[in-house]
């Protein structure tokens, strides 16, 4: 067991500094007053970060650059600053370090020297896209941002079809067309809410079926980063997805004696991306697919043989594709 108190008399501390995620007015006085006072400003991007000090008349003792390529190399500096008994503000460009940004390596680096760790909280994007959305608030899932593969943003997504309470993605302007087309994928009927331009003067919030949004967003591209909402399941079941039923109904027709070629035929159907065309990559459809039907309970075998027939995939390249990929069989 460890007990740490955050305020125990002078010395070496981590202030861990919620920024304004647009509005800069939704600096806190604290905020502000820890940035006066810091030996050390450790920003993810100076730039950015001197437009907020500036803004409040901020005048740095020291301001460093704190990101994702340099944070091991940081952490020497980090160190000797807290030996020399300095105080350091870690901040990100908007929001609080940590969440979908850098900053849990430096709060681990201060637990594991003895040095406190101090949350300066503040604006929050999860959760003004939550208060806003129009879906029930608690509980709630943050996923961040899914991985670039589909089939890694598969694998993320699929053990969530039942969960309780919203859940709540982050999103790249270029990419939230295809993240769109594979949630309609997925839970064709589950409403997404997509927040935009929080806090700022063209503030708005999008509520509608997946496909409706992509095809609206293929219209007027998205500019800026989105905040996703994704509605609750259902009370009592989980949200259906037509992916999933077409590998369950393929495995069942694969180890169905007799089973009929119009049923194989049915099924190819499932092979197909969102927007009913041929996947790029056929391979990496069928990955995902197998991996989805072991999610749900299916071996193995099962689901390689299932999506073999289904996708047209040979069964034994599908096999040892997914065996490397680590595939495991969910629990009971």
């Amino acid at each position: 067991m460890q007990i740490r108190r955050s305020f125990t008399g002078e010395g070496p501390r981590l202030y861990v500094c919620s920024t304004p995620i647009g509005n800069l007015a939704d600096a806190s006085f604290r905020l502000v007053e820890t940035l006066r006072s810091a030996d050390v400003i450790a920003a993810e991007d100076t730039r950015h970060t001197r437009k907020l000090l500036s803004h409040y008349d901020i005048h740095p003792r020291r301001l460093v650059s704190y990101h994702e390529h340099n944070r091991r190399r940081r952490a020497d500096d980090l160190i000797r600053w807290w030996q020399e008994g300095k105080t350091v503000a870690l901040v990100t460009d908007a929001g609080t370090p940590g969440v979908s940004d850098p900053g849990d390596d430096a709060v681990a680096l201060a637990i594991e020297h003895g040095v406190p760790v101090i949350p300066v909280p503040g604006a929050s994007a999860v959760l003004a896209a939550l208060t806003g959305s129009g879906f029930p608030v608690q509980p709630f899932t943050f996923l961040g941002f899914l991985p670039r593969g589909r089939t890694q943003a598969l694998d993320v997504l699929s053990p969530y079809a039942g969960t309780p309470g919203a859940l709540v993605l982050y999103e790249a302007p270029h990419r939230l067309v295809k993240t769109l087309r594979l949630l309609d994928e997925l839970w064709p009927e589950r409403r997404v809410v997509l927040a935009k331009e929080l806090t700022k003067r063209h503030e708005s919030f999008l509520t509608g079926m997946p496909g409706e949004l992509a095809r609206h967003l293929e219209e007027e591209p998205p500019l800026g980063e989105y905040v996703l909402v994704l509605e609750p399941a259902r009370t009592g079941s989980g949200w259906r997805s037509p992916l999933l039923d077409t590998v369950r109904a393929s495995g069942a027709t694969a180890s169905s004696a007799g089973a009929s070629a119009e049923a194989g035929s049915s099924a190819v159907a499932g092979g197909l991306g969102p927007d009913g065309a041929a996947p790029a990559d056929p391979l990496e459809n069928a990955i995902a697919l197998v991996r989805q039907a072991m999610a749900e309970g299916m071996s193995h075998a099962d689901a390689v043989r299932a999506v073999s027939r289904q996708t047209g995939v040979r069964r034994k390249e599908l096999y040892h594709a997914t065996l490397e990929g680590g595939c495991t069989r969910a629990g009971p």
